[in-house]
């Protein structure tokens, strides 16, 4: 945060590489490295517009054979958060596959609990309680998924470091 304090327990790590050179493929090879190495199975990676979601989610279509090739018959399944489809994401909780989940910053950054100006505002669909009674960010924090950042220079506001700190990675 702005302030110097620090938003969530979590490790973090970074992978620095010039525009073009492949970070996307980067990080799909190390979601699946973290799979065949110690079992990690839900993932999630974050983006900060509509532009990159596209991007990442063209990136998974074209690797998936090569991924396929390189790690085996690894069974990866990954889908895009649709706001009208909050119950995809007791899928993503619950399956047993490999899981990744892509989604736009906005899609949680305001949690239905802030206040402005004195009136609680609803927030997002994701961050809302159902009539399970529950949120479906409870699905996403309750596997402490590895989260990866797209673009982490867009989503540096204190709000979209809440939002992340609250996925419970």
């Amino acid at each position: 945060l702005s302030d110097g304090s620090v938003v969530g327990d979590f490790p973090n790590l970074t992978v620095e590489m010039e525009t073009g050179t492949g970070k996307t493929y980067v990080y799909m090879r190390s979601i699946l490295e973290l799979h065949r190495i110690y079992g990690f199975r839900k993932f999630v990676i974050v983006v900060p517009s509509v532009a990159i979601r596209e991007g990442v989610l063209k990136s998974l279509q074209i690797t998936r054979e090569h991924f396929r090739t390189l790690f085996g018959a690894t069974e990866m399944e990954f889908t895009v958060f649709d706001s009208s489809r909050v119950n995809q994401l007791r899928n993503f909780a619950l399956s047993s596959a490999l899981q990744i989940l892509v989604i736009n910053i906005d899609a949680f950054a305001k949690d239905s609990e802030e206040a402005e100006g004195g009136r609680a505002r609803k927030g997002n669909v994701i961050n809302q309680v159902r009539e399970t009674g529950i949120k479906p960010i409870q699905f996403i924090q309750a596997v402490h998924p590895i989260v990866i950042l797209d673009e982490p220079q867009n989503l540096e506001t204190d709000r979209r470091k809440q939002a992340i700190a609250r996925l419970n990675p």
